[in-house]
């Protein structure tokens, strides 16, 4: 494996659009790539963990086999326990039985990158960066399980004393957190395709009533998609400097942010596959030459 100690990975969320980023990444372990630091967000800190692990494919299994379980993501865990995905079975049983995770390849990786898990303060509205070590340990795991708790479909997750809920409404592409830790360069992987622009949440309502004694939450979820449209025109315009290399989807792709159709899933995975392996010429030459 070769390490880019003075370059950060980001890597975007998006629910069921992160098997994307499954294949991306794939094909970075494909070419023994790691960095000095990983950021990920929501389903982007999740899909980072199986990177960090060293478990090639293991992603696709979690995106396109065990996520179409009932107990993995469904209307009526959320009923029955306040959480649409089962806890235990995510962030317990799928770990250490069903698909069982290299917790120990995992802690090598770790001692050598940093991994920052996104998730954002109900409290202060912004986004806590989670350093996260050893997911043996259940402070930890609490880290990942708080970066991709949706807002009103999940109970709130305490992490230090902070109350957390998922990364992306504080830091939805956590790239620009690492220019403050001195890092020359970021790769960071995008879940949308070229041209999209977010919109504002039609939840506000909802989040008006379910989080009223939070209301910097409130705002920051208000002005989500303005944050989120600027921060993809900072992207660009570090691309363009050469300071960063931007992989996002090269086709546009209809999946639902809570998608269950297989199908649908592997043609997505499949286009993280084909698009890191063609740019890996390009990404090889940035990541190899100072900026």
């Amino acid at each position: 494996m070769a390490m880019y100690k003075d370059i950060a990975l980001a890597v975007e969320g998006g629910g069921m659009r992160g098997a994307y980023s499954a294949g991306v990444l794939d094909v970075f372990l494909d070419n023994g790539i790691k960095f000095g630091a990983c950021a990920g967000t929501s389903a982007g800190a999740t899909h980072l963990c199986s990177y960090l692990s060293e478990q090639r494919e293991r992603n696709k299994r979690l995106d396109t086999i065990h996520s179409a379980s009932k107990r993995y993501m469904s209307w009526g865990n959320l009923i029955r326990t306040g959480d649409f995905f089962e806890l235990d079975y995510c962030y317990n049983q799928i770990p250490r039985v069903v698909d069982p995770f290299d917790f120990e390849k995992f802690r090598e990786n770790t001692a050598e990158t940093k991994f920052y898990a996104v998730a954002t303060n109900l409290e202060t509205g912004g986004p806590e960066y989670l350093l996260t070590r050893d997911l043996d340990k259940p402070e930890d795991m609490d880290k990942i399980r708080a970066s991709a708790s949706l807002p009103l479909m999940s109970h709130i997750v305490e992490v230090d004393g902070m109350k957390l809920l998922d990364g992306g409404v504080g830091d939805s592409i956590p790239f620009e957190v690492f220019t403050g830790m001195g890092y020359q360069k970021q790769v960071v992987i995008v879940t949308q395709p070229e041209g999209f622009v977010k919109k504002p949440n039609s939840m506000i309502p909802l989040f008006k009533i379910f989080y009223r004694k939070y209301p910097k939450f409130i705002e920051a979820a208000r002005n989500r998609h303005i944050r989120y449209n600027q921060c993809l025109r900072t992207l660009e315009e570090l691309v363009a400097q050469g300071s960063a290399f931007m992989i996002r989807p090269s086709a546009e792709f209809k999946i639902s942010r809570l998608e269950k159709d297989k199908s649908k899933l592997v043609e997505l995975y499949d286009m993280g596959v084909k698009d890191a392996t063609a740019l890996m010429p390009k990404l090889l030459e940035f990541l190899t030459t100072n900026h």
